[in-house]
Order: structure tokens, then C-alpha cells, then sequence
């Protein structure tokens, strides 16, 4: 019996250390997605200000 509750605290203990490290990992790949975005959000400023500057020499 107490060799059960033993394995069966271990085996919580190990989950919870687990979860703790999988946390840590999501924490990081949100900052690395973050950073992506504004990346994704500039070039796509930068496209779009490159297709209107293209649409006025176009125009001349």
C-alpha cells in the first residue's frame, strides 16, 4: 500500500515537473511567434508602400 502512494507521488511529482518545463517552452515559442508577426507585419508595410509607389510611376 505505502509503496503504491510512494509510486503514485512520484509520478505526480514528475508530471508537475513536467508541465512546469512544457510551460516554459510554450513561454518561449509565443516570444519567437511575436517576434515572427511584427517581421510579417513590416514586410507586409513594406509591399504594400513598394505597390503603391509602383502604381504612381505606372500613372505618369
Amino acid at each position: 500500500m505505502l509503496s503504491d502512494t510512494l509510486k503514485a507521488v512520484r509520478e505526480v511529482l514528475l508530471l508537475a515537473d513536467k508541465v512546469d518545463r512544457l510551460g516554459q517552452t510554450l513561454e518561449k515559442v509565443a516570444i519567437e511567434v511575436n517576434d515572427q508577426d511584427k517581421r510579417i507585419v513590416r514586410l507586409e508595410a513594406f509591399v504594400e508602400m513598394a505597390m503603391i509607389n509602383q502604381n504612381r510611376i505606372d500613372a505618369k
